[in-house]
């Protein structure tokens, strides 16, 4: 069973195989209709076969895409049964067409299910600026529900990809009431990723997707309050290029079939609640890791901040720092980068009081390099994972952010 990084080795949480459909009653399917090239995974349908309970967080881009004005109105009143996702074109900038598109090809697959229109929404990504070619999304989405009624198949992680290069799933269960509970969830996500999501509104940043299943029963205003906090220590916190989407989307969905019913303020919600966070901490994780061209998945802890505002602001500037992101790929011991970032955040922090960490090894201190032995860092930089905390020596905040390094291939895959 794989380990997840968020989850200690023992406790009422446990991993288990799996990503949307772990939970009960979900089920999903991708196929190839042709939108990216013939025998590429490009469509994909999520299905809860019992009514749910949903919530949804959007980007905050003013350039938001017509799938992402759908699913803000489709997820309104805090009901969903049913995602048809596309990958290859993006549906954003398309004008009223893209409008129109986004609405036809969920109500193709509300026919097809035979649910309400109402119930179904959907989400694109890929190229922004290019229409949906509905005439092989439609013909996909019958074949799709075609599929889901025979209880789907494994290939709707791969079909939401873009520049991924990997499907990225995570689930995890726990008991209530002698009950096991699971929360399960797919996402995508290589480039252009700097989300930060608000639930129900729309957040600036190809794009991050993610669809999150759980079997509990649970409202929709609790699920919207869980999702705004658990984005937070997640996909609020990871940038691969500092570039924020126009589709970026979130949705999880509560469908009740495990027979535990979750409320606010229990030890059951305490649960739900950390399940989540477990979630979606590792999907957002598995972004950063798999960011385009990167060859090293990088953590900045930023530690002894005088206030929390001070913490994340000087994580996101570290994180952001192309020049520092050079270095890392490089595996250069540029530490001056660091302190820069921290000085242009706009927090006021003055390097005397900085000390940085690499894997344990004091590079920084007291705002100067250190005279560490350049091979003990050499090999530290050398690691696929980089941990690197940041102590402001100012107060007791802190706060984190997971990033990639920047290589020659980003600039490859993203030069057209």
């Amino acid at each position: 069973m794989k380990k997840l990084d968020f989850l200690p080795e023992s406790g009422p949480l446990r991993p288990i195989e799996g990503g949307f459909t772990a939970a009960r009653k979900f089920v999903a399917a991708g196929i190839s209709c042709g939108i990216k090239s013939e025998d590429v995974l490009d469509l994909a349908l999520l299905v809860s076969l019992r009514p749910a309970s949903a919530a949804g967080a959007y980007t905050t881009n003013s350039a938001a895409a017509a799938p992402v004005r759908l699913c803000r109105e489709r997820l309104a009143d805090g009901a969903l049964q049913a995602v048809v996702v596309n990958s290859g074109a993006a549906n954003a900038c398309t004008g009223r067409e893209g409008d129109r598109d986004a609405r036809s090809m969920a109500a193709a697959a509300a026919r097809c299910l035979g649910l309400p229109e109402t119930s179904v929404t959907a989400c694109s990504t890929g190229t922004i600026g290019r229409r949906l070619p509905l005439d092989r999304i439609l013909p996909g989405v019958e074949v799709l529900a075609g599929i889901v009624a025979s209880g789907g198949n494994d290939r709707a992680a791969q079909a939401i990809m873009t520049t991924d290069t990997v499907p990225k799933e995570a689930a995890v269960e726990f008991e209530l009431e002698g009950k096991t509970v699971r929360v399960g969830g797919m996402a995508k996500g290589a480039g252009m990723i700097h989300p930060r999501l608000r639930v129900g509104e729309p957040s600036p940043h190809a794009t991050m997707l993610s669809f999150i299943s759980t079997d509990a029963g649970i409202s929709a205003g609790a699920l919207r309050r869980a999702l705004a906090g658990s984005l937070e220590q997640s996909f609020n916190r990871v940038t691969v290029d500092g570039d924020t989407s126009t589709n970026d989307t979130v949705i999880v969905m509560a469908n009740g079939a495990c027979g535990a019913g979750v409320e606010e303020g229990t030890p059951g919600w305490e649960l739900f609640r950390r399940a989540l966070d477990a979630v979606t901490h590792e999907l957002a994780r598995a972004i950063a890791a798999d960011g385009e061209g990167a060859t090293k998945l990088v953590r900045f802890d930023v530690t002894g901040a005088a206030g929390p505002d001070e913490a994340r602001t000087v994580a996101a500037a570290v994180a952001n720092s192309l020049l520092l992101k050079c270095a890392l790929f490089g595996e250069s011991p540029n530490w001056g980068r660091v302190l820069a970032a921290i000085g242009y955040s706009g927090t006021g922090v003055e390097p005397e009081t900085v000390s940085v960490r690499l894997d344990g090894i004091e590079v920084v201190a007291g705002g100067l390099l250190t005279g560490t032995d350049p091979d003990a860092v050499a090999k530290a930089l050398s690691a696929g994972r980089l941990d690197i905390v940041i102590d402001l020596g100012r107060g007791k905040d802190r706060d984190f952010y997971y990033t990639c390094d920047i290589s020659h291939e980003y600039v490859g895959i993203n030069r057209h």
